[in-house]
């Protein structure tokens, strides 16, 4: 410290009256403080500075930047941290350590720590690949070289990442054999399938659409019709009007790129039976519905998707569905024959089924007359059978044995026939009518019973691919036999 001089008063005075004076106790005390008091004043008006002055240390300061990039699953997460401690040129403390911890649910899924320098630093935390959608929480703690400890955190929420694949629009079940089946393991149909012959039969069902709007709304559309089953107290199961809830509406749903939920009471794809607690009535109407994506396809106009969805334990349905231009339905208007293949006809016990009977291959060389028989259906609803010369021959018309011949009243062409068509069923007026073979309707098959002047038949199949039409029927011939015809388009 520098030196500080002090002059004491009245030291260098010269003593020139030596006589006793009563007041000079009272003058030297007087002297005595006014000399304290000046060391006082010239102690404290020479101190330099140097004097210890408190300093606090205090922990460092954080603050968090915003979440530049992660709130959509898949996408890399990036946020800043940027923290201080102390002032620049202090040596008191510096930075230490930053370390941060990203969880959801109490779940730790990101941590990571970073070494700090100096008395300010921005730090970027970045996490590849980001997170699945849902709610997380961001800590971050920084220590300082003294130890001293800041903490903040920050939530953010990570929403479902819009998949590739748009399913924006109107969908409808694939109107294919097995578009929807159940079996005891995913994928399976071994306990059930629908048939191509279903396609037609539940037209009614094939035709209502499910619409997903871009706004998250779902709109079902059964028109008049739909299929109606046993929980909804029809017997047998039938086309009919729709029933509540599962009578179509607005509804809502959310979709990513593993799964679709349908939400509002009602809403149901594919079967509205089947939910994930089980099927109906067994269980109660949800509220909502989650479906499995298995595949989704894109050719052209075209879309499909397979959902999968898991009713109770083990039992396991899978749904096709198909977007697009709706196929035209195929005109049954034109020139057709029995198609000349093996098991063009045949007969069994159960529909379909032709384990009694089928043609074989040598039967088209030797009913040749048969196969070339045209029958005709007009715009106007006309219905024409043109034989020729020959046609097949049976032993109900006769003949012994079955042969070519030329064609026997009332089956021979003759007469005035008309048809309807609803896309399931085939009707057929007038005395000698037919398709197939003649002795068989209806009621059974001739000489047995009466000629009829009608016969119902059920279109199976309708088809068309280029110019080509194809067409398979079945007719119950009484109780218990079953016919089936293969057509194809002249």
């Amino acid at each position: 410290m520098n030196s500080c001089s002090i002059k004491k008063l009245g030291l260098n005075q010269e003593k020139r009256d030596v006589r006793p004076n009563k007041n000079k106790p009272m003058r030297k005390l007087v002297q005595n403080t006014a000399l304290i008091m000046c060391s006082m004043v010239l102690i404290w008006a020479c101190d330099n500075g140097y004097s210890e002055v408190p300093i606090v240390d205090t922990p460092p300061s954080i603050e968090l930047g915003s979440i530049t990039s992660g709130t959509t699953e898949g996408e890399d997460f990036v946020t800043t941290v940027t923290v201080k401690d102390a002032v620049e040129g202090s040596d008191v403390s510096r930075l230490g350590t930053l370390n941060y911890e990203i969880t959801t649910g109490g779940v730790n899924v990101a941590s990571g720590s970073e070494a700090l320098q100096g008395w300010e630093q921005t730090v970027t935390i970045t996490v590849t690949g980001g997170f699945d959608a849902g709610d997380y929480n961001l800590d971050v703690t920084v220590s300082d070289s003294n130890g001293n400890t800041s903490v903040d955190n920050e939530s953010f929420t990570v929403g479902s990442a819009a998949p590739a694949f748009d399913i924006t629009g109107e969908w409808r079940m694939a109107p294919i054999a097995a578009s929807f089946q159940v079996g005891p393991t995913p994928g399976s149909g071994e306990w059930f399938a629908n048939s191509e012959a279903d396609v037609t039969t539940r037209a009614c069902y094939f035709d209502d659409t499910y619409t997903f709007n871009a706004d998250g709304s779902l709109v079902i559309a059964m028109g008049d019709e739909t299929w109606l089953e046993d929980f909804q107290g029809v017997n047998p199961n039938a086309c009919g009007t729709p029933i509540a809830p599962y009578n179509g509406g607005s509804y809502t749903y959310t979709y990513s790129t593993t799964e679709i939920k349908v939400i509002g009471e009602g809403a149901f794809l594919g079967l509205p039976k089947v939910n994930n607690a089980g099927e109906l009535p067994n269980v109660d109407v949800p509220s909502e519905i989650t479906y499995t994506i298995v595949e989704q396809t894109e050719d052209g106009d075209t879309r499909n998707m397979t959902l999968r969805i898991e009713a109770g334990d083990g039992v396991w349905w899978d749904y096709k569905m198909t977007s697009g231009p709706a196929a035209e339905p195929v005109s049954l208007v034109g020139n057709w024959k029995v198609e000349p293949i093996a098991g063009a006809l045949g007969v069994g016990p159960t529909e379909g089924s032709t384990e009694w009977f089928a043609t074989s291959a040598d039967d088209v060389t030797t009913r040749d007359c048969y196969f070339d028989d045209v029958y005709t259906f007009n715009e106007d609803g006309t219905f024409t059978i043109e034989m020729g010369d020959q046609t097949w021959l049976e032993d109900f018309q006769g003949v012994n044995p079955n042969a070519c011949g030329a064609p026997i009243a009332p089956y021979d062409g003759s007469g005035t026939y008309n048809y309807t068509f609803d896309g399931a069923n085939l009707t057929l007026s007038g005395e000698g009518a037919f398709i197939g073979l003649p002795k068989v309707n209806n009621a059974g098959e001739l000489p047995n019973v009466d000629v009829p002047s009608d016969i119902t038949y059920s279109v199976i199949s309708l088809t068309q691919e280029g110019d080509t039409k194809r067409m398979t029927i079945h007719i119950e011939a009484g109780s218990g036999v079953w016919w089936t015809y293969k057509l194809i388009s002249e």
